[in-house]
């Protein structure tokens, strides 16, 4: 049995154990005292040991047997492996030995941090040389190294643009798109064609008008960076007069099959082509005002933003990683450091440490030794009781009330194994034949 063992179960549920066996061998052992005497047994003039005696002594044996047995087995697991063990170590330590522990750990802690630095510096760098985020970030130099030229070349940083946003520029030409609808398709309805090449006529008109207005206000703005321009621009207003007065034409015409009166054509036509040109002059004024004066410098504006946007994301995606990986570095480092920290001081602490569990393991080794002598010399006691106890009763129920000669003798002690030992070093101890 371990020694722990010994000490946390066996040795309180022991004596309890013996305690109500000594009970019912006193109770048995009167019942046969009692009757032994009213029959006068033994003889009087038996002068040897009764079986019955012979049987209680063997029970008792039994007992200490069982004790020894059992403490046997606590003591050598105490002198004989723990403090052996302790000893052996006590031996081999001393102050150099230690010294040298300590620098092998250090050293183990040492490559345990080279290497894990080389991994950490290996995992940085596959992070920021990532396919993805190297790509983005060569698409962005290339376009920033652009951008800074173009900024340069004009001066400034942000686009020429007055009417913002881009959105509301996109609804006005929608807007002028849908007034010029309806009576666009009332005009061509009078052609009686199919509904759906009525839609197709009225929608190319309503399209073209907002497209040159979108066109025009553009060269009109970008004129100074191409000399070609205000040449451009001129065509498309006198296609879109064109446009207007024939328009303005076949609305006239629609209004003289309604039955118009001759005199108030003339002024409508007028007022329908005036109408087409405000409202190309409107598109192209808002398409002045909503673009920047440089083609060259919007486009590389566009596309530096945009470049600029998405490397942002890829730097943050590569900056959130290597935040990671930064936290799991310097964990790793706290983690090497505290168990080097805690093995130089268990090392420092060692000697005390075993001298320490040597007193307590001796500790241990003297009470199951003062336990196990005490329980024989009771065992011991719980014999003689039982023995007296047989002979009283028997003399008191025997008719000639004599003492057997044999009884005149000093009851022998049981065969101990423990009582021979006293209190002294389990190392001492160890080397008797326990």
């Amino acid at each position: 049995m371990e020694a722990d063992n010994f000490l946390i179960e066996y040795q309180s549920t022991l004596e309890s154990k013996l305690a109500e066996n000594h009970r019912q061998q006193l109770h048995k052992i009167k019942e046969k005292g009692e009757e032994d005497g009213k029959r006068n047994l033994p003889a009087v003039d038996d002068d040897f040991t009764t079986p019955v005696e012979h049987e209680i002594r063997s029970k008792y044996q039994a007992e200490v047997e069982a004790l020894y047995q059992t403490g046997q087995q606590a003591l050598n697991d105490l002198s004989k492996k723990k403090l052996k063990s302790v000893e052996q170590e006590l031996g081999e330590l001393d102050s150099d030995k230690i010294e040298v522990l300590i620098n092998e750990a250090e050293s183990a802690k040492n490559k345990q941090l080279n290497e894990l630095n080389t991994n950490h510096l290996d995992t940085v760098k596959d992070i920021e040389n990532s396919p993805h985020y190297q790509d983005g970030k060569k698409r962005f130099e290339k376009i920033k190294a652009r951008w800074e030229q173009i900024t340069e070349k004009h001066n400034r940083q942000e686009l020429n643009i007055q009417l913002r946003p881009y959105w509301a520029y996109i609804l006005l030409l929608f807007g002028i798109g849908i007034a010029e609808f309806p009576l666009n398709n009332q005009v061509f309805i009078s052609f009686r064609e199919t509904p759906l090449l009525t839609l197709i006529m009225a929608g190319v008109l309503v399209i073209t008008l907002p497209f040159l207005a979108h066109a025009a206000g553009k060269v009109l703005k970008q004129a100074k960076e191409r000399s070609i321009y205000p040449f451009v621009f001129i065509a498309l207003f006198l296609t879109v007069g064109t446009i207007s007065y024939f328009t303005a034409l076949l609305r006239t015409n629609y209004l003289s099959e309604l039955g118009v009166q001759e005199s108030q054509l003339f002024l409508d036509q007028w007022t329908f082509f005036t109408i087409g040109v405000i409202l190309f002059m409107v598109g192209t004024m808002a398409s002045f005002f909503a673009h920047d004066s440089s083609h060259e410098f919007a486009t590389v504006y566009k596309k530096y933003h945009r470049e600029e946007e998405q490397f942002l994301k890829f730097q943050k995606e590569v900056s959130d990683k290597r935040s990671t990986e930064k936290e799991h570095y310097d964990a790793e480092r706290k983690r090497i450091q505290k168990e080097f920290s805690d093995k130089v001081e268990s090392l420092k602490n060692k000697l005390q440490a075993l001298k320490t569990q040597k007193t307590e393991i001796e500790g241990n080794y003297n009470k199951i030794l003062a336990f196990c002598q005490g329980m024989e010399r009771k065992i011991n006691s719980h014999y003689k009781e039982v023995i007296f106890n047989y002979r009283d009763t028997n003399l008191t129920f025997r008719n000639n009330h004599k003492q057997p000669k044999s009884w005149g003798e000093i009851v022998p002690d049981l065969q101990g194994h423990f009582s021979k030992f006293s209190e002294r070093s389990p190392i001492e101890i160890g080397k008797e034949d326990v």
